[in-house]
């Protein structure tokens, strides 16, 4: 469950079977919008003769995966505190619900279906508006006493003089390189108005790095803060997880080209596991990597049909 969009997925034995996505309507309470999403979902079951056996939510936000239960506040949803996801779906279907953060659920989708495979040590950070971060170690889910372990990657700091965040700490990677903070400072430069970037009309990492690539000075340095933002919060996850592959997701992965090499070189001359790295890999999933790990967090364990949304 995105911002902007919310995107519903009939899942049958690891593969989709339909797709769909609905607006997000953060106007809307979301006790209301999932009336909207249930019956986007009948519709789904209905044109593909499927029954369900569970409804998966990923949810961009620190969740209690016992109780079902969003804890933290966020922005586009300010009633997902007051929801009981597992009641909603006993009464609409009679099936159980899992509920999991965002970026863990796509850490299990990558693990299970894509380019973390094959390794049970193993971080998945996603990169573009925030930075989110999900962390597994032998095969567990990092978790907490508060369910935020692993998790707030993009709320470490990494500059003891920087801004102070949206979540109150000072100097985060987020304030250092993600889309809301990168926009702030482009506008803010100097140089701004005789930058190539005063054309456009939304400032993010798709044109930034398009602008760099076509010599503008002021996108080619904010795009090298980044990456070296980005960097240093990946070598900080790297010294406290040791794993074996880092999984990036994001829409700034389709200047892969740039990134990786570039995160590369800054851990193999700058961090303590600079002769043994870890494999630094793009999501295989960027846009389905969230419900293919809700569909495995369904499924595991159970008998029978194998179909989740």
């Amino acid at each position: 469950m995105g911002g902007t969009k919310i995107k519903l997925g009939l899942i049958h034995e690891g593969n989709f079977v339909a797709q769909a996505s609905l607006a997000a309507s953060s106007d809307i309470n979301l006790i209301k919008r999932l009336a909207k999403i249930a019956d986007k979902v009948d519709e789904m079951l209905a044109e593909n003769k499927a029954e369900p056996i569970g409804i998966g939510i990923a949810f961009p936000g620190i969740i209690d995966n016992i109780n079902y239960k969003v804890l933290s506040k966020y922005v586009k949803y300010p009633d997902a505190q007051n929801v009981d996801f597992s009641q909603w779906a006993v009464q609409r279907w009679n099936i159980p619900v899992a509920v999991e953060n965002d970026a863990k659920a796509a850490l299990i989708g990558e693990w299970q279906f894509g380019n973390g495979s094959g390794s049970n040590d193993l971080i998945l950070i996603t990169l573009g508006t925030g930075v989110g971060s999900a962390v597994m170690i032998n095969g567990k889910l990092l978790s907490g006493r508060n369910f935020i372990a692993g998790n707030l990657g993009g709320h470490m700091t990494i500059n003891m003089h920087g801004s102070t965040c949206n979540c109150g700490n000072i100097g985060c990677l987020e304030t250092e390189g993600s889309t809301w903070a990168v926009a702030d400072e482009v506008k803010n430069a100097p140089q701004f108005l005789s930058s190539s970037l005063a054309n456009e009309t939304d400032i993010d990492f798709k044109n930034l790095f398009e602008h760099a690539a076509n010599g503008d000075m002021l996108a080619t340095e904010i795009r090298d803060k980044s990456l070296k933002a980005w960097s240093l919060g990946i070598i900080n996850l790297i010294h406290a997880f040791d794993p074996e592959k880092i999984v990036i997701g994001g829409g700034i992965m389709e200047s892969r080209h740039i990134l990786l090499p570039y995160i590369h070189r800054m851990i193999t001359t700058h961090s303590w596991v600079k002769n043994n790295p870890p494999k630094l890999l793009a999501a295989a999933h960027p846009q389905t990597a969230g419900m293919l790990g809700m569909y495995h967090l369904i499924t595991q364990g159970k008998k029978g049909p194998t179909s989740t949304l």
